[in-house]
């Protein structure tokens, strides 16, 4: 099956577990020579300034900026009633309303609806009539006699338009005295920053003003880092016509560096490139974004202020401007942060991190759950709270449960979807409250918002390859009293092949609270029980139709497993999933009196790494991950299926090898990430290739060991008689389990290291077969559990 999809977030900065990019739970005070960050937002803007200017923060550094971040606000000059808003929303941004278009864009409907193209097709007609100008009936007949019309011409037929079918922007540039109000708006703010080094970011149409007003200013008069343009309509010629200064352009002389941003699908930016449009010719650096909200989600606005800002390409250049650290301390996620420009009623999965004890807020004026309840302030007095025993992590979950249920509404709270985990709080939240933690966090305990990242599932002869049929007979490997967590799809536990004995229970924690102990036998997707076939269990002992006997077997045939659906009946889930059945783990260990209940777990799914959004290794399933392991639990994950991609050239679709493939948390140090072989011919055939190669994103070797994977039959979910109880199926979700098995049946013969995994790990290692592959694509080799029973 095709490898998992997981987006994760960064990571946080938790003693040793220390990540590239962590959360913050302050808001900085500017210092007077701090480099300071001026917005000015674009047209059809609803937020009011405060609401705005938080929303840019989060998006481009995620967090609150504080005094170091203004926001030169005018759209209460041509629409005095937004101030009145009181709503928290996301910026909406109407493509037909917020586009400065010319008349070509307007005819072709590439940015305005077929109401308006209708209506703007006969203006054009009836308005080239009245100048005497000949025009076909048909609408691109009109662009094409359009185009070509001297300055003198096009200028009123472009202000009619705009006039028409962009109010901000005709207010701008054509209603008496508005033009000069709103660039005292970025002049006050320009004056206000006295000596500070300045960035200014400006979007849509407030790149108009930018430039108008950086145009008339001395070359000294302002100590300007940079200026970022982002969707900006400076590169069409309708819009350069009613330019100060006009013709010719030129780049402003207080301006050094200009970063122009757009969107191949941006309407607004119609000329990509201003480069070749301002003199000194190429003193613009040009870059075209490929915003990927834009191509998963088409409900997601390329000309989105927030889709721009949360670009990691935007990020670094107004960080490396104001010499602030990209990877600096954040409270939103770079991938949560983009969510704040999609539309208000959309809902996100997010995970949120609370402090835990030690970590406080700045306000730790406690309340208790029943105070919340009743949304009423705490009456104790300083000195009683500094009294109270530290506030413990389970009552902190607790309160923001609450808090979150304040924020979302009585009415929402079913789509919230909030979730409580040991951890963390899951909850399903719009743009607007995600704004509005962002606001609070300090207030609400949150120490970070990750995103839920989706995860889907990555997909014998090979018990050989392994030596687990001679230890089988040798050592009696056989798993007994091992107990082994699957987490996947969930399993068919009334399968022959599980013999109604090996598959103890089978938890569900893909619904809200706890997970839930299935009755019955469920798993429409198949996969968990193919998994669960590979570990443990042997086919039943009855002939079939053709009068062979079955073969089939788990590598630890009489190890239990206890199988936790942390993915749909799809093959996709969530991280919240996932960290549910990880808690879950932790609990039944900690309730064992002596030992472990649960030895080991496997995890045949995962996903994409991106560095942008949280440490390699260190995002939340990692980290929980980690806490298992170093409690004594073996971690064995599939390394994931992207060992090839596809690439279009010259002569057609090709496959080619793809290094720093390995998925996470396959990523983690504290686990044993699993390729893929040939099950037969592995010295022959090597590495399977879509077996996910090295190195981690850091730099580490992985994966660290390989198992069979190619045409792996196990555990039929839709068998319907002995016939058709076992299928084949391919990748290193396949060859994982391989690894958990061969764990299991160790750990049966070898009792003292039990809840040692660290030492495991070694002597899996040590003992593992050559096979004279790349290390990067190979780890170790292929596991010998006969050799590492010999050898200890």
């Amino acid at each position: 099956m095709p490898a998992a999809r997981l987006r994760k977030r960064k990571s946080s900065n938790r003693g040793e577990d220390t990540a590239a990019a962590t959360p913050t739970d302050t808001s900085p005070k500017a210092d007077p020579q701090d480099s300071l960050v001026i917005y000015v937002h674009g047209v059809a803007q609803e937020d009011p300034p405060g609401e705005l200017k938080l929303g840019w923060d989060l998006a481009l550094f995620g967090r609150d900026m504080g005094e170091s971040s203004r926001m030169a606000y005018w759209a209460d000059v041509v629409r005095p009633e937004v101030l009145q808003a009181k709503r928290v929303g996301a910026q909406k941004v109407s493509v037909a309303e917020a586009s400065t278009v010319d008349l070509n864009a307007v005819l072709d409907g590439a940015s305005v609806p077929k109401s308006k193209k209708a209506d703007a097709e006969q203006l054009a007609l009836e308005l080239l009539r009245e100048m005497g100008i000949e025009a076909q009936a048909e609408a691109s007949a009109v662009g094409a006699k359009f185009l070509p019309l001297p300055a003198s011409l096009r200028k009123p037929i472009s202000r009619f338009f705009i006039e028409r079918l962009v109010t901000d922007t005709a207010a701008y540039f054509f209603k008496p005295g508005a033009r000069k109000k709103i660039q005292d708006r970025l002049t006050a703010e320009i004056n206000a920053a006295g000596k500070r080094p300045v960035t200014i970011v400006a979007h849509s149409q407030g790149t108009v003003i930018a430039y108008e007003v950086l145009a008339a200013l001395q070359k000294d008069a302002i100590k300007l880092d940079a200026l970022v343009t982002l969707g900006s309509p400076l590169g069409v010629r309708e819009v350069q016509d009613h330019l100060d200064p006009g013709d010719p352009l030129q780049v402003p002389g207080v301006v050094q560096r200009w970063h122009n941003f757009a969107d191949p699908l941006d309407p607004v930016a119609l000329d990509k490139g201003l480069a070749s449009d301002f003199t000194p010719l190429g003193a613009i650096e040009d870059v075209t974004l490929l915003n990927n909200r834009t191509r998963l989600d088409w409900n997601f606005n390329p000309h989105s202020a927030v889709g721009y800002l949360a670009h990691p390409k935007v990020r670094r250049v107004v960080n490396e401007a104001m010499r602030m650290d990209v990877m600096a301390r954040f409270v939103l996620a770079r991938d949560v942060a983009e969510r704040l420009g999609a539309e208000p009623q959309t809902r996100h999965s997010v995970l949120i991190e609370v402090l835990e004890p030690g970590y406080p807020a700045l306000n730790e004026k406690r309340t208790t759950t029943r105070e919340l309840e009743k949304g009423e302030q705490s009456r104790l007095k300083r000195k009683d709270v500094d009294d109270l025993p530290p506030l413990r992590l389970e009552h902190r979950i607790d309160e923001l449960v609450v808090q979150l249920r304040q924020l979302v509404g009585k009415e929402a709270e079913t789509a919230a979807c909030i979730d409580p985990l040991r951890r963390f709080v899951s909850a399903r939240l719009t743009a607007g409250e995600l704004r509005a933690i962002g606001r609070e966090h300090q207030k609400m305990r949150i120490y970070a918002v990750w995103r839920s990242s989706r995860k889907a599932k990555l997909t014998g002869r090979s018990m050989s390859v392994l030596k687990a049929d001679a230890a089988l007979t040798s050592f009696s490997a056989d798993g007994s009293d091992i107990t082994w967590a699957v987490l996947d799809t969930g399993a068919r536990a009334d399968h022959p092949h599980f013999d109604n004995q090996v598959i103890k229970e089978v938890w569900d924690c893909t619904k809200r609270g706890r997970p839930v102990l299935l009755e019955g036998h469920q798993d429409p997707d198949g996969h968990g029980t193919h998994v669960c076939g590979i570990i443990a269990g042997m086919a039943p002992k009855r002939p079939r139709k053709d009068g062979s006997m079955p073969k089939e077997r788990g590598v630890a045939p009489r190890a239990k497993l206890v199988v936790y659906k942390v993915l749909n009946d799809k093959g996709q889930g969530e991280d919240a999933w996932i960290i549910k059945a990880l808690d879950h783990i932790a609990e039944q260990n900690a309730n064992i009196a002596e030992g472990l209940a649960i030895h080991g777990i496997n995890l045949s799914l995962g996903g994409p790494f991106d560095n942008t959004v949280y440490g390699c290794g260190f995002s939340p399933v990692c980290v929980e991950l980690r806490r298992l392991w170093r409690d004594g639990v073996l971690v064995v994950v599939a390394s994931g299926n992207e060992g090839q991609v596809q690439v279009n050239t010259s002569d057609g679709d090709n496959e080619i090898n793809n290094y720093m493939s390995i998925g996470d948390p396959a990523n983690l140090e504290d686990c044993i990430a699993v390729g893929a072989v040939n099950a037969d011919k592995p010295h022959l055939y090597g590495v399977s290739s879509f077996s996910s190669r090295g190195p981690t994103a850091d730099g580490r070797a992985k994966p660290d060991v390989v198992a069979p994977g190619e045409r792996i039959r196990s555990c039929n979910s839709r068998f319907r008689s002995d016939e058709d109880l076992y299928y084949p199926e391919s990748g290193t979700s396949m060859a994982a389990p391989h690894v958990s098995g061969l764990l299991a049946a160790f750990l049966s013969v070898r009792r003292e290291f039990r809840g040692r995994p660290d030492e495991v790990k070694k002597i899996l290692l040590d003992a593992c077969v050559d096979i004279h592959r790349d290390r990067y694509h190979q780890g170790r080799g292929i596991p010998n559990l006969m050799q590492m029973l010999l050898s200890v």
